[in-house]
């Protein structure tokens, strides 16, 4: 991915980042995370919200994993398996951070919220 690029998407406001996820998940059916080399997810966050962020393309979240996710990796999920998936992280009150930036600020949304939105714009492709 150009560099250029990358430095206008994270530039973007996070309402605005959160819509490029939604549209990039919904274009190429892939969501991407971040987890432990046994396939442990991270949470961002406070310990009042279980929080997983969650990026649109693969070199977004690769950005991150420096300092202390530096043993980690990138993990992608289908968007079949992700929509199924949110309906566990909803009933273990996980919320979902879409496309943190470095400062790790994003829309934090509900697990319901992300699938509504995705489904919506997966609609538009039909």
């Amino acid at each position: 991915m150009n560099i250029k690029k990358i430095e206008n998407v994270l530039k973007q406001s996070a309402q605005d980042r959160y819509g490029y996820l939604i549209r990039k998940v919904a274009d190429f059916q892939t969501i991407f995370t971040i987890c432990d080399r046994s396939g442990g997810l991270i949470t961002i966050g406070d310990n009042k919200v279980k929080c997983i962020p969650f990026w649109p393309e693969k070199e977004f979240a690769e950005l991150h994993l420096t300092h202390g996710w530096s043993n980690y990796k990138v993990k992608a999920f289908n968007l079949n398996d992700f929509l199924t998936w949110l309906n566990k992280l909803q009933s273990d009150n996980y919320s979902i951070a879409g496309f943190p930036n470095g400062k790790l600020n994003a829309v934090v949304v509900s697990p319901d919220e992300i699938k509504n939105h995705l489904i919506y714009e997966c609609r538009k492709y039909e």
